[in-house]
């Protein structure tokens, strides 16, 4: 949120008194490209000013009694002093935002079972699904624009050939120049999964012997396996059904559909049934509960178990906090 008119004049005259850290300037100079903050800060500035010559120009009619010289000298020192914080203020302002190294990331999140659209400086468009988190660096004056993932989205990124796009995401790193493609990499999911959809991703790991150097084009899909150390490349033409809000499995591994469950839900999960991790679930929920969920599940293992013989709802998970990647 950015600070109110009043709040700026009092944060640049607690600056020219030598009052103000830079963490408590941070929070305001991140905001100086909106117009009206620009506005109130060139006011406040231009206000400290005159207030100075006012005060100045006083002290020259009302202390006759000085000399001449003393009071000249007096008066031009301390306009001296005004215009000297005045410029370092401004080169503070200007080297913060040439200097992108200073400036925090922003920092993206969604909780369990919240899903969330994104726009980035650069025009790229991403779409976070649930339990993920994304930081962004700065993008200015740099030769790569660069994110950390931690969870899954799909992006559609802004073309720019000069500065490559570059995604992170557990030792894996994407880089684009403009494209569209999902990335699924859920630290307590066994497998990473980059989908395209659109244009030509490239997909680089060195991990100790583990290394992957693959390009994917429109209608591919690489599947790598953390656990095992392997990769595959296959042709995948599906659509990305969770940003339909849909809940798809093909062929999936049990494990991993307990996990979309929590994080689709936000609940927490005990099988009772461990006979069930034996099972690769295929089967498609849109705007269905969690009770509803388990007896499908019951239905398609053809198990006549009452739900909570099957899988237990054991209680609602926590709210995510910030991931800082």
């Amino acid at each position: 949120m950015n600070p109110s008119r009043q709040e700026i004049i009092d944060l640049v005259n607690r600056y020219l008194e030598g009052k103000i850290s830079k963490e408590d300037l941070d929070p305001f100079l991140n905001g100086l490209d909106d117009p009206k903050m620009l506005e109130a800060y060139n006011a406040a500035l231009k206000g400290n000013f005159e207030k100075s010559l006012r005060k100045n120009k006083n002290f020259v009619i009302t202390s006759k009694k000085e000399p001449f010289i003393r009071r000249i000298g007096d008066y031009w020192m301390q306009i001296a002093a005004t215009l000297f914080l005045l410029i370092t203020f401004g080169f503070s302002i200007n080297s913060y935002l040439l200097n992108p190294s200073d400036q925090p990331p922003s920092h993206y999140t969604t909780a369990f079972g919240e899903q969330k659209n994104i726009f980035l400086p650069d025009g790229t468009e991403v779409n976070l699904n649930v339990a993920s988190s994304l930081k962004q660096e700065a993008f200015d004056n740099q030769d790569r624009r660069k994110v950390s993932l931690n969870g899954e989205a799909f992006f559609q990124v802004a073309k720019d050939e000069a500065y490559p796009f570059e995604i992170t995401t557990q030792n894996v790193k994407v880089l684009v120049l403009g494209t569209a493609f999902n990335i699924s990499s859920y630290p307590e999911d066994e497998l990473i999964t980059i989908a395209v959809t659109e244009g030509t991703v490239k997909v680089s790991l060195e991990m100790g012997e583990f290394n992957i150097d693959e390009n994917l084009t429109v209608g591919q899909r690489i599947l790598i396996d953390k656990n095992g150390n392997t990769y595959q490349v296959m042709d995948y033409d599906e659509p990305v059904y969770w940003k339909d809000q849909i809940l798809n499995f093909q062929h999936t591994e049990f494990t991993q559909v307990i996990n979309s469950l929590e994080r689709w839900y936000g609940v927490d999960l005990e099988v009772k049934d461990t006979t069930l991790y034996e099972l690769k679930l295929n089967g498609e929920f849109k705007d269905k509960t969690i009770d509803e969920v388990i007896s499908a599940i019951g239905f398609i293992s053809n198990k006549d178990s009452e739900n909570k013989d099957l899988i237990e709802v054991i209680s609602a998970k926590q709210s995510l906090l910030n991931d800082e990647n």
